[in-house]
């Protein structure tokens, strides 16, 4: 008798299982990042520093095209040794001013992806709160869903509360 309970029991716990509808939600991600303070402050730091790295550029190409000029304006009056300085000072300007782009172009990536990190991270500690409180099997970004049913679970509000986003 308690071989044919337990039998039954272990044939039915899966059909008890699954009986169960399971709690899937999705998230506008997106949506709820650029909704968050922080965002807007990493957005503001990002402009704030390319702003910076754009005058210093500014600044080399000023210097370039001074000195261009200068010996566009003399080039037929110099000597060979000293235009091959000028073409040479030119180059170096030139160069300067490319390397000096590609540092900056990095150090703004650096610079939104250390900024980045944290609003990650407050982001994931909200999803699986709501996740948690509500519970949730899954919460999956809308952005990689083909297809939402009606009735799917919609939890952007949700993370959007617990964040205290409006």
């Amino acid at each position: 008798m308690l071989k044919k309970f337990v039998l039954v029991a272990l044939v039915m716990l899966p059909v008890i299982a699954f009986a169960q509808e399971p709690k899937i939600a999705y998230v506008n991600s997106m949506e709820v990042v650029v909704a968050m303070p922080e965002y807007k402050l990493m957005q503001d730091s990002v402009k704030k520093s390319e702003s910076e790295f754009q005058a210093e550029l500014k600044v080399l190409s000023d210097e370039y095209a001074k000195k261009l000029s200068d010996y566009v304006a003399q080039r037929d009056s110099l000597n060979a040794s000293i235009k091959a300085r000028r073409e040479a000072e030119l180059t170096d300007v030139q160069q300067k001013a490319s390397n000096f782009e590609q540092y900056a172009a990095q150090k703004q990536d650096e610079l939104q992806q250390t900024l980045s990190v944290p609003i990650q991270n407050k982001f994931q500690k909200a999803v699986n709160d709501v996740g948690a409180e509500n519970n949730f099997l899954y919460i999956v970004n809308s952005q990689a869903l083909l297809y939402v049913a009606p009735s799917a679970v919609d939890a952007t509000p949700l993370i959007k509360k617990k964040l205290g986003i409006q």
